[in-house]
This record gives C-alpha cells, sequence and structure tokens, in this order.
C-alpha cells in the first residue's frame, strides 16, 4: 500500500470516528426514534417526554399512541393487587404483583403507599383511583374526594360534599366512558349511604366530569323485592357502562350514573346459600363474576364456587353460570407441606381477595399472612408473596382492588399534566 493509499484510509477512518461522535439519538430520524420508543415500558415512556419537547411531541401524537398500543396488543396487561391494610398506621401496601411485570409497578406501590397516609382508597376504574381525605384526628361535616392516575401522576380534587352518614358508611364507585361522537372522556362518582332495609328507590350522590358537580338524584329499583346494600359490602365493579353493587344475598345491581331511573338487577346464582355471604365480586376475561365460599358441617368440608355472569346483554338478558366448584380439601401445595394442612383445615377458611383479570382458573387467597395462587382446574395452590403488615381487621371486609396497567394512561379530564394530592 502506498503512502497515497495509507492517507487516504486515515483520513476515512478520521470521518467514521467524527460521524459515530456525532450520532446520538437526538440525530434520529423520527421514524428510527419512534421504533425505539415503542419498546420502552409504559413508565420510561412517560419519562422520555421530559428528555426534550421533540421526543415530548413525538409520543403526544395519535399515531404513536395508536402504535404502541398495537405492539402490546397481544401481550396481557400486568396488573396488581392493591390491598387496604387498615392498621395503626392506616397504610394502603400493594400486595402482591404479576412477578413477570413487577419493575414496572415499583413506582406505582411506591406512589400508593404515599398517598395512603392521607387518603383512604376507595375504588378504581381502568388506570383511575378513587380516594376519600383523612379526617387525621379532627371530625369534619364535608368530606373530599380524588380522583388520581398513578400512571401519569395526574390528580384531581373533587368539590366537597356534606353527607347524611360518616364516611365510612359510604359506599363509593368511579365509572369511566368516552363518547365516540365527540371524542371526549368523561367519569362519574356514585356514592351511596348505607341503609338496612330493602328499598326499591333511594338516593345516591353523583359527582359528573361533565358538569363538575355534586347531584343527589334518586335511584329506581325495577326489582319488586328492592335491593340491600349492606355496611361491609363488597367494592363496586364498573361493567358494561354500569357501576355493579353486590349484596351480601348475592344479588347484584347496576347503576347507569347517566339516568339513575333506569337500572339492571340480577337474581343469586342457583346453588347460592342464603345464609352465607359473598366472599368476591369482580372482572375475569370481560365478564362479571361472584364466588362464595359455604361451609357444609355434614361434609365436614367447604365447597369454593364461582358463577359467571353470560350472555349480557343492554336488553336485560343475562344467565349465571357456575364456573368452578372445588372443595377447599382438595387443594394442595406441591411446594409446601404446611400450607397444605393450613387450607385444608376447618377454620379460619381462607380469605378470597381478588380473580385473575386474564386467567379464569386463576383465584387469589389469603391465609396465615400469605397471598395465595390457587389454580381450581389443577386444585393446586402455591404462596404467591408475604402480606407486609397484619391488619386488625384482617376477618372483616377489606377494600381489595384489582388494579390492571392499560396499554396506555387515560388522561383524567381539566387534570393538571402532573400532580399529587
Amino acid at each position: 500500500m502506498c503512502l497515497m493509499d495509507l492517507l487516504q484510509c486515515s483520513q476515512k477512518l478520521r470521518s467514521k470516528c467524527k460521524r459515530r461522535r456525532s450520532m446520538s439519538l437526538d440525530n434520529l430520524p423520527d421514524g428510527l426514534l419512534l421504533e425505539i420508543l415503542l419498546h420502552l415500558p409504559l413508565q420510561s415512556v412517560f419519562q422520555c417526554k421530559c428528555v426534550s419537547n421533540r421526543w415530548c411531541s413525538l409520543i403526544s401524537t395519535p399515531y404513536f399512541t395508536h402504535r404502541y398500543v398495537s405492539h402490546l396488543h397481544t401481550n396481557l396487561q400486568p396488573f396488581t393487587l392493591l390491598f387496604e391494610c387498615k392498621d395503626d398506621q392506616s397504610i394502603t401496601r400493594v400486595l402482591a404483583t404479576n412477578s413477570e411485570e413487577e419493575p414496572k409497578l415499583k413506582s406505582l406501590a411506591a406512589y400508593v403507599h404515599r398517598q395512603s397516609e392521607h387518603l383512604w382508597l376507595e375504588a378504581s376504574c381502568n388506570d383511575f383511583l378513587l380516594w376519600r381525605a383523612k379526617d387525621d384526628g379532627v371530625p369534619s361535616p364535608m368530606s373530599v374526594y380524588y380522583v388520581t392516575n398513578p400512571i401519569t401522576r395526574q390528580c384531581i380534587a373533587l368539590p366537597p360534599i356534606t353527607l347524611p352518614y360518616h364516611r365510612s358508611w359510604i359506599q363509593a364507585g368511579l365509572i369511566c366512558s368516552y363518547d365516540y361522537n365527540k371524542k371526549q372522556l368523561s367519569f362519574s362518582v356514585v356514592l351511596i349511604p348505607y341503609f338496612r332495609d330493602k328499598l326499591r328507590e333511594f338516593k345516591v350522590y353523583i359527582f359528573s366530569s361533565n358538569t363538575r358537580e355534586w347531584s343527589e338524584p334518586m335511584v329506581l329499583c325495577l326489582d319488586p323485592e328492592g335491593f340491600e346494600l349492606t355496611h361491609f359490602a363488597l367494592c363496586a365493579v364498573p361493567y358494561k357502562s354500569l357501576l355493579f353493587w353486590c349484596s351480601n344475598s348475592g344479588r347484584l345491581l347496576g347503576i347507569d350514573p347517566y339516568n339513575t331511573r333506569c337500572c339492571r338487577s340480577f337474581e343469586q346464582p342457583i346453588g347460592w346459600e342464603f345464609d352465607k355471604e359473598a366472599d368476591c365480586f369482580g372482572v375475569c376475561r370481560g365478564c362479571l363474576r361472584i364466588c362464595q365460599i359455604s361451609m357444609f358441617y355434614t361434609r365436614f368440608s367447604s365447597i369454593l364456587r364461582i358463577w359467571e355472569l353470560k350472555d349480557y346483554d343492554n336488553e336485560g338478558g343475562g344467565k349465571w353460570y357456575l364456573e368452578h366448584e372445588v372443595s377447599v380439601n382438595q387443594l394442595v401445595s406441591k411446594k409446601s407441606p404446611w400450607l397444605t394442612e393450613h387450607v385444608q383445615q376447618k377454620y379460619p377458611l381462607p380469605l378470597v381477595l381478588a380473580f385473575h383479570p386474564n386467567d379464569g382458573d386463576i383465584l387469589y387467597l389469603a391465609i396465615e399472612l400469605k397471598v395465595l395462587l390457587c389454580n381450581l382446574r389443577s386444585k393446586t395452590v402455591e404462596v404467591f408473596c408475604d402480606i407486609p403488615h397484619e391488619p386488625d381487621t384482617w376477618n372483616d371486609k377489606c377494600n381489595i382492588i384489582n388494579f390492571v396497567l392499560p396499554s396506555w394512561p387515560t388522561p383524567i379530564p381539566f387534570a393538571p399534566s402532573q400532580n399529587g394530592a
């Protein structure tokens, strides 16, 4: 190789190194940068919006949102169980997470922990959480509620409201809806004061994000027997544009916050034990489910049953079908013999925490300060995680929320981009 060739080669190398040094993510074309951002976790995507105006504009486009949601469409959405542990510190703790997605949920756990220092967790819908301000030792006739999105850190305070009963005697629900014609998202908060008798008509308190005001409409239950909502009712479940409550007798009442004179009601499933309350109520694979553990003293065993509401439509259709019927004595642990012994003993019965949102065979239980993953098809039960603190009200109705992370976070109407309650 001659000297001229060496000089040309050296010049090319210096030019190539210079180009490499100048190459950065800021120099990438939008198309390539978008493909990189599509593979990031959701929380990281929102952190990237703070890098530069260009990145923020790119991530904020409807095109990026559509591509990101489509990219995650085939993947199961991560979720976490939020268990309101009413201990001496009044702390809301994250008890269980999807282990494969746990790193993505660490910031959520920290956020919920901070909020629970001065707020009670009441309900959820999509990625919204409904909170109620604590008294902090100073009784007040006014109640203040907050709606937050722990993913985007958005938070709004609802107007204070005076309620006829103590806050702990109020059942709260949260539901979101989307108007495809106006391309507008809205949410409603529904509060039901406790009442003992079966009523066909009763007052509720509804906040609408459209009006930004509270209203006090009357709910008309078309069931001739009326509806009974007890003090220890399970959390409200948003489903098909309605907020559903489950009574201790296993009957459902669905309230439309935009038309309280039009409600849906469903009788108990066939095989329901009337002197035993519901143990769990929620949504699995897009269908309403209800669970009850019945104690048969003649058999000296407990039977766990799960019913699913199928053939649901807006015309009044819907029928309960028995999905699972398993004797608790049949549940075994392949990894922990001591767990088999504890689960199969007569007392205490396992506490049913929640349904798995995607797998109809999985149920989450709790016993001996352990969260258990129960596979009803294989009749196996294993320790999923430890309960970090023993609650004082372990045997009472506990506020357990299954928080499912969406493919793309839902913006709270008229809320600041980031805030904290």
